[in-house]
């Protein structure tokens, strides 16, 4: 049975120390399948630990409202984490009259098996049947990433199969500008050697990630111009934080860069 064979994987996956487990990323957002409207995953990701609902439906076709407030990391296949957890239903008191406590019942379990930071597979278990279900991240608003930021980009230096032969770390004045009406991504950066790149071309919107692809342009450094691509890039009230990977001149540089608004 799935989930059978989802304790099997887990169980044999190799756990991750302290290097992996930074890599776990955040998962928090909201999940659907775009085929199937009406019904989706909400998850709220605190370090390896998750709160997980579900909004589904049940066997006569009525609405059903399951929770896990109990899901863990419980092992890696590669680098993307497997949550596990064991599912509740809640009956309590309407908010219309006096609190009073409900009960809570365990009805089954709940894997996420993460597909990529933008996909993962939904297996779980009610009163023993069993679902599995494939969902990514909802997009129903532009993330407000446009905005000026002082940041900090390490990327990793290398050529093209071969391994890396240095590290470029720099302190930088970052324009960020999302066009949502071209689909166009501009990233500006001045660096304190005055040094200055452009980064230009479309980008794509999922959940609350951005990921962009294009040409840059630089005034200075080893790199002059070439492509690059941006991925995992998100934002909160007080900065950003991406991946950047650039290719030019026969090398490569990819690493992760970071910034707070001002």
């Amino acid at each position: 049975m799935v989930l059978r064979f989802m304790k099997r994987a887990a169980a044999v996956a190799t756990f991750a120390l302290a290097a992996a487990c930074a890599q776990a990323g955040t998962y928090s957002d909201l999940w659907y399948d775009p085929e199937e409207s009406g019904w989706g995953v909400n998850v709220v990701q605190q370090a390896e630990n998750a709160f997980i609902t579900l909004f589904v439906y049940g066997p006569d076709r009525q609405p059903r409202w399951y929770f896990s407030s109990d899901a863990q990391i419980s092992a890696y296949a590669g680098t993307q984490p497997i949550f596990r957890g064991t599912l509740y239903v809640a009956e309590g008191a309407p908010s219309t009259g006096p609190y009073s406590p409900g009960s809570v019942h365990a009805v089954g379990d709940i894997y996420l098996e993460t597909l990529s930071r933008s996909r993962m597979r939904v297996f779980y278990r009610v009163d023993g049947i069993e679902y599995v279900k494939e969902v990514r991240r909802q997009t129903f608003a532009e993330p407000p990433l446009t905005g000026n930021y002082l940041g900090q980009f390490v990327l990793r230096q290398s050529r093209p199969g071969g391994a890396p032969y240095g590290t470029s770390i720099y302190n930088g004045e970052v324009l960020l500008h999302l066009d949502a009406e071209t689909g166009a991504i501009m990233l500006r950066v001045i660096d304190h050697l005055a040094r200055r790149c452009e980064y230009r071309g479309p980008y794509q919107v999922s959940g609350k990630l951005v990921s962009a692809s294009g040409t840059f342009t630089c005034s200075g450094g080893d790199l002059l111009s070439g492509s690059f691509e941006i991925a995992e890039l998100q934002g909160t009230d007080n900065g950003i934080t991406g991946l950047l990977r650039t290719t030019g001149n026969n090398d490569l540089q990819s690493g992760r860069f970071a910034a707070v608004r001002h």
